[in-house]
């Protein structure tokens, strides 16, 4: 079963809503590369990867495309598609990090494989630990009054995890958005089951760390994502020993090799895996099996993506035992070209169809570059 052709898109996804938070910027369209891999018996599988992700791993759209038509894109035409563990061993040597491009060929390679066996990528890894996946709804900056709104919408759909973006100038506007959220919390019949998470995504030094989480934890806080730069693995070992709420590293553990030294320096107590970080579903889900292993919970999250990203995410917390999930970033989306995950009472669900289980509407993508055999 080899591969006879490979198809790079492009699709600009604005969003209904757009973000920003501490490292982000505003992000008003997510720039998508979607990969279409066929087999000699005609077989299909799609990946999908969001390309303006470079305050996370430096990676652009026209990065993310350079390194597919000049190198991976051309090493996938008449390779064995029978084993994408296989496959991705190879594309793995041919370049050093470029994780985004090794993600969506990845995820290409599972929903082919899925496809041609007629069987739901969560088989593939191994079955269904969950039924559907209790996700976390994540509040932007914004004005206080907006935040309650947000914060009240989301409890009534059902969400029992909210996390509220921090890091804005002067501290004091943190306060007041978490003061709104908590009252939200405290006022609806969800309230005693809903957990309240805060994401510095970078934007604090380490003792304005410890010393603006120790006034949040007021709020009654649950854990803390990424108080400080992603490379000071020392200042965040320190914020974790000073103080009492859970802190969980996001863009410190990118890969295998970064949860590893994040548990022997003991720098963080929780961790958040994203296969746009780790490369693809095989190294995720080896970031799995070491924190299963060492006892450390973790979250299976993703960027904001298309449900054809999200799907491939989906699938390896359907076989895991994550802490939580974070996966709802597809509904931020106004339109896109994909279709199959439905949230329903502030969860995630997939049917059991082959491969990924989303159907694509390629009119709704820009063709690149088809290449074939």
């Amino acid at each position: 079963m080899r591969i006879r052709s490979v198809t790079m898109f492009t699709a600009d996804l604005a969003l209904a809503d757009p973000f920003e938070h501490a490292s982000s910027g505003r992000i008003e369209a997510l720039n998508d590369i979607v990969l279409r891999l066929e087999n000699e018996d005609g077989h299909v599988g799609y990946g999908e990867v969001r390309g303006n992700v470079h305050y996370v791993t430096g990676d652009t759209p026209g990065r993310v495309l350079a390194v597919l038509r000049e190198l991976l894109a051309p090493a996938l035409l008449g390779m064995d598609a029978t084993s994408p563990h296989a496959a991705m061993e190879r594309i793995a040597g041919m370049v050093v990090g470029n994780s985004s491009a090794k993600t969506v060929i990845d995820s290409a390679l599972h929903d082919l494989f899925g496809k041609a066996l007629e069987l739901p990528v969560h088989v593939l890894l191994g079955g269904r630990l969950q039924e559907a996946l209790p996700t976390h709804a994540t509040l932007p900056f914004a004005a206080p009054e907006d935040t309650r709104r947000s914060a009240t919408e989301y409890l009534d759909a059902g969400f029992r995890t909210l996390k509220l973006r921090v890091g804005l100038k002067p501290f004091e506007r943190d306060v007041e958005r978490m003061e709104v959220v908590r009252e939200a919390i405290d006022g609806h019949p969800g309230g005693p089951e809903t957990v309240l998470a805060i994401d510095a995504n970078q934007g604090w030094r380490t003792k304005e760390a410890i010393r603006n989480i120790r006034r949040l934890s007021e709020f009654g806080l649950s854990f803390v994502e990424q108080p400080v730069p992603m490379g000071d693995y020392a200042g965040l070992r320190e914020v974790r020993l000073n103080v009492d709420t859970e802190v969980m590293a996001d863009e410190s553990c990118g890969t295998p090799e970064d949860l590893l030294r994040l548990i022997r320096e003991e720098a963080a107590d929780a961790f958040h895996f994203k296969l746009c970080k780790a490369g693809g579903i095989g190294r995720l889900m080896k970031m799995v099996a070491i924190a299963e292993s060492a006892g450390k919970p973790y979250v299976i999250g993703q960027m904001d993506e298309g449900m054809l990203a999200t799907a491939s995410a989906v699938h390896c917390g359907l076989v895991c035992r994550a802490k939580s999930f974070e996966l709802w970033g597809f509904q931020r989306i106004a339109t896109q070209p994909y279709r199959g995950i439905e949230v329903r009472d502030g969860a995630i669900h997939i049917a059991d169809r082959p491969g990924l289980g989303i159907e694509v509407d390629e009119s709704g993508l820009d063709l690149v570059e088809h290449l074939e055999a």
